[in-house]
């Protein structure tokens, strides 16, 4: 089958945040044939590439993508019953998130059901290692089909391969960058297993000791609450990360702010809660300028009303992340990946 490679695509019709300039290739992959040709063409025109699956964790410049947008479409589910009870799926990675985590709800099978209403696909979620409500995708993930586009080569990566950490991968580092993720293994859990010790789900269900199902819908709701429909306007969800820092420093701000939410991390360091910085510290929840603001709902969340803006908003990001410096020495990253 003839590969087809289209050329100047809009890229701003592939992102939850609508916005971004043209692709100068743009190629949509439905199977490993498709994935390898769009590899070797990139390789042949010398070309940087771009994955990209629900466009949900980009913010892509006004000026394009001087390269080779490689569109991961690779659907399929496969459900493997293991010895000791438990259930492995290996799902494609262009497969839909929240419509992967529905099955698994509807099959009985636990692990992924507080990632339940996050837009865009399986095969992003390694790179971002994401996380939700208390869980995050290393926490199941048994490794990932790669296809490595330097050598042409099919390769598994085990999870300590993967190099997780907080939204981080061995995929968001220069040795990952030729490696673009095929297929994604979970290990589920037969068993019911809920995880309901994230401050919003223990306010909501109480003493309760609720379902999968119910944790789902939970987390469906609360997240609606908190969070704009990305289908009506321009958002990537979280646009920042919590902040990680020292015990010192952590302590200097409790002083300041005593009711600032904070969290040990495994290796000592202390996570903070940016959310309340921007809301409480800050005063920046509903913070607009022009077509872009911070979310009424929920600080973490940016907002872009208009279409191809993205210097617009960038400005506002660099404002945000001066802001945030200036009340508390942090200096904040962005979660969302920057294109230009």
């Amino acid at each position: 089958m003839t590969l087809v490679v289209k050329e100047q695509v809009p890229l701003y019709q592939y992102t939850t945040l609508k916005v971004g300039g043209t692709a100068k290739y743009f190629i949509e992959v439905n199977s490993m044939e498709d994935l390898e040709k769009a590899g070797q063409f990139a390789s042949q025109t010398a070309l940087p590439f771009l994955v990209i699956g629900g466009g949900s964790n980009l913010l892509v410049s006004n000026k394009g993508y001087d390269g080779v947008v490689i569109y991961n479409q690779l659907k399929g589910r496969e459900f493997i019953s293991n010895s000791d009870g438990s259930t492995t799926l290996v799902c494609q990675a262009g497969e839909i998130l929240d419509e992967v985590v529905a099955e698994c709800v509807g099959r009985n099978l636990w692990g992924l059901e507080n990632l339940s209403s996050i837009p865009g696909t399986v095969g992003a979620t390694p790179v971002q290692n994401v996380g939700a409500y208390g869980v995050e995708v290393a926490d199941i993930i048994v490794g990932v089909d790669t296809y490595n586009v330097e050598n042409n080569s099919k390769i598994f990566l085990s999870r300590r391969d993967c190099k997780f950490g907080y939204r981080d991968s061995f995929f968001k580092k220069a040795e990952g960058k030729n490696y673009i993720i095929t297929a994604v293994h979970f290990r589920l859990e037969n068993k019911s297993n809920p995880k309901i010790n994230y401050t919003d789900l223990l306010k909501y269900f109480g003493n309760h000791n609720p379902t999968q199902s119910e944790i789902r819908n939970a987390i469906i709701n609360i997240r609606a609450k908190k969070f704009p429909n990305w289908r009506e306007v321009g958002t990537a969800g979280s646009f920042f990360k919590n902040p990680i820092i020292t015990k010192h420093e952590a302590e200097i701000l409790l002083v300041r702010f005593p009711e600032l939410p904070t969290y040990e991390t495994a290796d000592g360091q202390i996570k903070v809660s940016l959310g309340y910085i921007l809301d409480k510290v800050c005063n920046l929840k509903g913070y607009r300028e022009g077509s872009v603001g911070l979310y009424t709902e929920q600080a973490l969340v940016l907002v872009n009303y208009k279409e191809q803006n993205s210097d617009e908003i960038k400005n506002f990001v660099d404002k945000i992340i001066e802001k945030v410096f200036a009340k508390t020495k942090i200096k904040i990253t962005p979660e969302v990946c920057f294109v230009n």
